[in-house]
């Protein structure tokens, strides 16, 4: 590593200066995304401060789940590329994952640093797909919704509910591959209008979705569904909360390649595939976040 940097674990309190990092990349990450992250107990940023002059020339973000761990916000300044930096934080990232019990370590990789990862002895596992459908007029809402409208109400959506949070995190543990409870539960607590579960007629879940509104980004985070019909009804309970708002502008949502609802509903919705990212993975091959009910994956730092 070059002479005076060092490495530095932030906290809220340095927020501002995590947001500088992080902005460079104009991934679209919002202060509270980044606030939450920090607040997250399983959460832990790691940056490289230049000692001499007090700021942030780098950052990365690991998060455990228990046996599986993700990596994210491998960001350095412009003017610091080329050095091995991103290569040092990721060998902290990766040995704090491997202390807390992650067995196998996943993230989601643009394709110029995909050799990045390679190196540091990672495996492509399958493609990161980001959708977006943007909203200009009224007119635009109305087709989205005669397409939504098509589609059989096959159960009843609800906003969720505290007491329907303990069942919904044992789903997300089985299905996810991981102990998502605190990334749910902040995002429940911050966006409760955004949460929404529906069950079958014999009260077993059928689907659950968390999502955020900020800047007129309704972003579609966490979603699993066992059927096309609930993975709509879902998307939609979501954009009928927003849709009578002035500052209602795009419908952002993330999901792996092999989601079986998820696609399938992207294509019927004429939602437009923005951009695409390489998952791959570090140690033990799993299968957690690949299960194919999974439709919406929330950030690529957090699966």
């Amino acid at each position: 590593m070059i002479e005076n940097l060092d490495f530095y674990q932030p906290t809220i309190e340095d927020l501002a200066s995590v947001i500088k990092v992080i902005d460079v990349t104009d991934w679209g990450e919002t202060e509270a995304d980044i606030r939450r992250a920090l607040r997250n107990k399983n959460n832990k940023y790691f940056t490289l401060i230049n000692r001499e002059e007090g700021f942030m020339v780098g950052i990365t973000l690991a998060v455990s789940y228990g046996n599986v761990g993700f990596i994210g916000h491998v960001v350095t300044l412009p003017e610091f590329r080329n050095m091995g930096l991103g290569q040092e934080l990721m060998i902290e990232a990766i040995n704090l994952l491997k202390f807390k019990g992650c067995r196998t370590i996943k993230l989601d990789a643009v394709e110029k640093a995909k050799s990045l990862y390679k190196r540091a002895g990672f495996t492509f596992e399958i493609n990161s797909l980001r959708f977006k459908y943007e909203i200009n007029s009224q007119e635009d809402i109305q087709k989205l919704l005669d397409k939504l409208n098509s589609v059989e109400q096959q159960f009843p959506v609800f906003n969720t509910k505290e007491d329907d949070l303990s069942q919904i995190f044992e789903a997300d543990k089985e299905l996810f591959g991981g102990n998502r409870e605190d990334f749910l539960l902040s995002l429940f607590e911050e966006f409760p209008e955004y949460a929404f579960i529906t069950r079958d007629t014999e009260d077993y879940l059928a689907g659950y979705l968390f999502g955020t509104f900020q800047n007129g980004n309704l972003k579609l985070k966490a979603g699993i569904s066992d059927s096309y019909q609930s993975t709509i009804n879902l998307i939609k309970a979501a954009i009928l909360t927003v849709k009578d708002l002035d500052d209602f502008k795009v419908i952002s949502i993330g999901l792996l390649e092999n989601s079986k609802w998820g696609i399938k509903a992207m294509d019927e919705l004429c939602f437009k595939q923005t951009s695409f990212s390489l998952r791959m993975y570090y140690g033990e091959r799993s299968d957690a976040s690949l299960n194919p009910i999974i439709f919406a994956i929330g950030d690529p730092a957090w699966g």
